[in-house]
């Protein structure tokens, strides 16, 4: 991946970020844009669950997972903590609906959901992410669950977290998802529910479409953002650790406004 020096001439207009980590990238070519501790493991939080969908999606890809399927709701899943899209024990769901809800409600039950019925079990598909981490040339990520709740050893880099929602992009149905500031859901038995996005950029800078907010008391507030650009291709912006949900907004978008910088 080439980075651009910043030594000269656009760090004068470089962004002043809060933010433990971010980085700025160029999907189309991998291009680093701008970098701040970019290769330093911090906890991700919720971006996690890009990875998860990620899987999800490369098992629809490969036609061994269908999104209509339905998946069968555990006591683990209806009772994780944190973030969740209310599942019930027993309740029985698509992939499309739990994907939705990891992705726009940050649904911490739709991860062990979607992790269970894909591997078998919580720890067989932890070790399905941290493979394809290796995949992907993930040197400092390494996961401990699908959600992204904080425990010792699960931690991930801006720089990384990069690499992953690159990938993830390649799919089109995961940007149709979280370019929505809203989703219904429906549940058998049950009246429909509403999610809302946990991206509250949308909306507010032109062109978001997705993708990942992440927020725990260690991680603080992350977010990956991304959105097309007219002639550099789609962009995807990562700040982790930012002090406040407004500066997490902020910083995501000053990193996507100074792309311009480079056209």
């Amino acid at each position: 991946m080439e980075a651009v020096d910043m030594s000269q001439g656009e760090a004068s207009s470089s962004p002043l970020l809060t933010a433990r980590a971010a980085c700025l990238m160029d999907a189309e070519s991998g291009r680093i844009l701008w970098e701040k501790n970019a290769h330093s493991p911090l906890s991700p939080a919720s971006m996690t669950k890009m990875m998860t969908a990620l899987l999800v999606m490369e098992q629809v890809a490969s036609k061994k997972l269908s999104l209509r399927e339905q998946v069968r709701v555990s006591h683990r899943a209806s009772a994780v903590r944190g973030s969740s899209m209310r599942l019930r024990i027993g309740e029985r769901i698509t992939v499309r609906a739990l994907l939705t809800g990891l992705l726009i409600a940050s649904g911490n039950d739709a991860a062990i959901a979607l992790a269970e019925h894909i591997a078998g079990s919580v720890p067989s598909f932890v070790k399905r992410m941290n493979v394809k981490a290796v995949r992907l040339g993930l040197v400092n990520t390494q996961f401990r669950n699908p959600h992204g709740l904080s425990v010792q050893g699960h931690h991930a880099t801006a720089f990384d977290m990069c690499i992953i929602a690159r990938e993830l992009t390649r799919h089109t149905e995961v940007l149709r998802i979280t370019s929505r500031k809203q989703a219904i859901i429906q549940r058998s038995g049950r009246s429909n529910h509403r999610l809302r996005n946990t991206n509250t950029l949308l909306g507010m800078y032109p062109g978001v479409d997705g993708l990942k907010t992440g927020y725990t008391p260690r991680a603080k507030y992350c977010l990956c953002a991304t959105a097309p650009h007219p002639k550099l291709g789609r962009l995807i912006a990562v700040v982790m650790g930012t002090p406040t949900k407004k500066r997490r907004n902020e910083e995501a978008a000053a990193l996507l406004a100074y792309a311009d910088t480079f056209t």
